[in-house]
């Protein structure tokens, strides 16, 4: 019999350690439950064993910045984001088609329009990445053909089905909680962005082209988020409702109010 090294039970099959090499009890078997000396080399961030060999550089979490996503990116994420991008433009552009001749004649908000299109999308991808690689994670974003489809589909119908792709996480140690911190995080900064534009549009007039662009936005982002708040997989309300049940029902109550 030997005893695990955390607790001194006996146990008669011990457990042991990659990183330190001692032996555990299977309770304390990993190593964040046995104050592991080599904690910090256990959560090292790894890459995917498919991911290409130059598809990602290097970067210490341990001082991460925000400026530092640039570098933490591929070739191969920046063409699926410039192609969501687009097609998610397409939406808003959808929703404007009836008054894009007025639009036209204001290149000025039609061009703030447009982006505030792009950062809709762009900030809730790169929230997820930014979390996920946080947390010492491989994170990049990755086109879905089903989900291509079926948002270039909903370009003409009245129901929006924006689901262009996702950002991919991989690494160790991930847990459901960890998980649904990361799948929050992109649909809050849509709520965020909404209640942006609701704010401002309460001091618009009623009818002009500067409150039907702020109109737009508002609620392209609270369409974002709340398909993306559905509680079914593989969407990311199925991995924050797992996480957390109340922060999900916070979540749906605020996008309904502000609907």
């Amino acid at each position: 019999m030997v005893k695990c090294q955390e607790c001194g039970v006996e146990v008669a099959i011990p457990f042991k350690c990659p990183y330190c090499g001692k032996l555990f009890c299977y309770e304390h078997r990993l190593p964040e439950n046995h104050r592991c000396d080599f904690t910090s080399r256990a959560y090292t961030p790894r890459l995917a064993p498919t991911a290409p060999k130059r598809s990602l550089t290097y970067v210490d979490t341990t001082r991460f910045r925000v400026g530092s996503i640039f570098q933490m990116t591929s070739l191969k994420e920046l063409k699926h984001l410039a192609v969501g991008l687009s097609v998610f433009t397409l939406i808003g552009f959808s929703m404007l088609i009836n008054n894009m001749p007025f639009f036209l004649l204001n290149i000025g908000l039609l061009t703030l329009t447009i982006l505030g299109m792009v950062s809709s999308f762009l900030i809730h991808e790169l929230a997820h990445k930014i979390v996920a690689q946080k947390m010492g994670y491989w994170a990049e974003f990755r086109l879905s053909i089903p989900g291509l489809l079926l948002t270039l589909l909903s370009v003409i119908f009245p129901v929006k089905i924006i689901a262009p792709g996702a950002v991919r996480v991989v690494g160790l140690f991930i847990n459901k909680d960890r998980v649904g911190k990361i799948a929050f995080a992109g649909p809050l900064t849509n709520i965020i962005q909404a209640i942006v534009y609701a704010f401002l549009l309460k001091f618009c007039v009623s009818g002009g082209l500067t409150a039907l662009s702020l109109y737009v936005l508002a609620s392209l982002n609270l369409s974002l988020a709340l398909f993306n708040l559905i509680p079914l997989d593989p969407m990311d309300g199925a991995k924050v409702f797992k996480w957390s049940k109340s922060v999900w029902a916070s979540s749906i109550i605020v996008v309904v109010i502000l609907w």
